[in-house]
């Protein structure tokens, strides 16, 4: 009887042990199956769309702050995307501007009637023609010594998805082509962060945001 007993109880420990190594297996498959990340997977794919889109971003603020805006070599000249912001705080006053579709029109001011620059092409040329919509803003430091953001382009409140990339461009006073009796501290120029007296005048922050239509 004490040797059909312990067959007995072998036979339970074995079933037991499988039963056991069943259920693990289980479980492990499950875990596998709802954290496995493949290369058709939906957060595989936004991962890969962001990561393309931070490329593409970097190398078109890159590539415009370091091209000059003439053939000329020397330090003071300045890359495009200076002069376009040099540009956009002077003659357009922090405008605001949109694409609707055929230009980017003025969204706050009626006599600007769009903003045709290097950058503007290179942005519709590379985002928008690709289904891509983005945002500008411009952050430098204010006249209280607050950072102040200004948004340059705006095309609405950017996805979940989107992704963000800046570039830091350091302003001169020589960049900045003063009409007479202008001075640096007037509401539509950035203000002189440096104060009287040194060359700096202030660093502005260009931030692009973009993400798939």
């Amino acid at each position: 009887m004490a040797s059909i007993a312990g067959d007995e109880r072998g036979q339970m420990h074995t079933l037991e042990g499988i039963g056991a190594a069943f259920i693990i297996i289980m479980v492990l498959a499950l875990v596998v199956q709802t954290t496995s990340v493949t290369p058709l997977s939906t957060s595989f794919t936004n991962q890969h769309v962001k990561l393309e889109l931070q490329n593409m971003g970097s190398d078109i603020l890159s590539t415009m702050d370091e091209t000059r805006i003439s053939n000329a070599t020397g330090l003071e000249t300045p890359s495009l995307l200076k002069q376009r912001i040099v540009d956009w705080a002077m003659f357009y006053s922090y405008d605001m501007f949109s694409w609707n579709n055929t230009t980017f029109f003025s969204m706050t001011n009626t006599s600007h009637s769009d903003l045709n620059t290097p950058l503007t092409n290179i942005l519709k040329f590379a985002l928008i023609d690709n289904g891509i919509l983005f945002d500008v803003e411009v952050s430098y430091v204010g006249k209280d010594d607050n950072v102040r953001t200004s948004k340059m382009i705006w095309n609405g409140d950017p996805s979940e998805n989107s992704v963000t990339v800046s570039r830091f461009i350091v302003l001169q006073d020589g960049n900045y082509e003063i009409p007479p009796g202008t001075r640096f501290d007037d509401g539509y120029i950035m203000p002189d962060a440096s104060g009287p007296g040194e060359s700096l005048h202030n660093v502005a922050e260009v931030r692009l945001t973009m993400w798939v239509m």
